[in-house]
């Protein structure tokens, strides 16, 4: 066996610094310089391959921690303990909630909004009655009977115009009998008619006739293309004709004279429906215009 090598000869380590490094087990490590011991001389280390290990400045060879670990790291403030976030991304964003159901839910208001304000426009105006304040007072050549009135559904007076109070010429009324509301009804009427008096036109009472009768060919060329027919034993000539109006409207015109007197009586209405309006039978039309020729020409 060789004898032990001077320790001077020996690599030098670098020096640890006071307070770092592993500290040295007993019976490890190259020998400390210092004055020889005296003893039986040392049995050298076997000779052979050494196991190569990791090398650290300022530990012994072949020791120390493990290559790769040291300090633990600082972790962001929002990271939990013992996780980390893959690389290149960043914290899990919640899912975003659907709107689906909200949004559906806006669209069915909006349409049943529209649908009830539709229904609640047709409702008020089927509900409303027709007509307005009770009228002004007939003047004579206007005045109908109430019994004729109640037949007609009107009861408020409303002189449209009124005759001049020249002592010569054609004196013109417009007369107007229209719905009291609450009173006459929840269908709308109306009967109206013009008096042309000619009794007064001229001092000779064969131009006056004539006048008349001139007026009333008048009114009967146009009634020519509606469905007209004359009716006898009222006044001296009278025909009613049924002018062409809506589906939703009857009306009726009759004129009639008597001497050298005119009139043009017009009845019209309807029938109120909750969707639709009608019109109501032409035959209570012709009875109520009928009755009301009866009555002017009776004066």
């Amino acid at each position: 066996m060789n004898a032990p090598q001077n320790p001077q000869h020996w690599p030098q380590q670098p020096q640890q610094q006071p307070g770092f490094g592993n500290p040295q087990q007993p019976g490890y490590g190259p020998p400390q310089a210092g004055p020889p011991q005296a003893g039986p001389p040392q049995a050298a280390p076997p000779a052979g391959p050494q196991q190569a290990g990791p090398q650290h400045p300022g530990q012994p060879g072949g020791y120390g921690p493990p290559g790769g670990y040291g300090p633990p790291q600082p972790q962001p403030a929002n990271q939990q303990p013992g996780f980390a976030h893959p690389g290149g991304y960043g914290p899990q964003q919640p899912p975003k909630k659907k709107r689906t159901g909200l949004v559906i839910g806006v669209l069915i208001a909006v349409v049943l909004l529209v649908v009830a304000s539709v229904f609640g426009s047709f409702y008020l105006e089927y509900t409303d009655d027709p007509g307005g304040g009770p009228g002004a007072e007939p003047i004579a050549q206007c005045e109908l009977s109430a019994e004729l009135r109640s037949q007609a559904h009107v009861s408020s007076f409303r002189l449209i115009q009124a005759p001049t109070e020249a002592e010569k010429g054609m004196k013109l009324s417009h007369c107007a009998w229209e719905q009291t509301k609450g009173k006459d009804g929840p269908n709308p009427r109306r009967l109206s008619f013009l008096v042309y008096d000619f009794t007064k036109f001229n001092t000779k009472n064969d131009v006056n006739l004539r006048q008349a009768e001139g007026n009333y060919d008048s009114f009967t060329s146009e009634a020519a293309g509606q469905q007209a027919k004359t009716i006898d034993g009222l006044g001296d000539e009278a025909i009613i004709s049924i002018p062409s109006s809506p589906t939703d409207l009857t009306e009726v015109t009759l004129v009639v004279r008597k001497g050298a007197v005119v009139w043009n009586i017009h009845y019209q209405g309807r029938d109120k429906g909750f969707f639709t309006d009608s019109e109501f039978p032409i035959a209570d039309a012709e009875a109520v215009a009928r009755k009301t020729a009866e009555e002017l020409t009776s004066k």
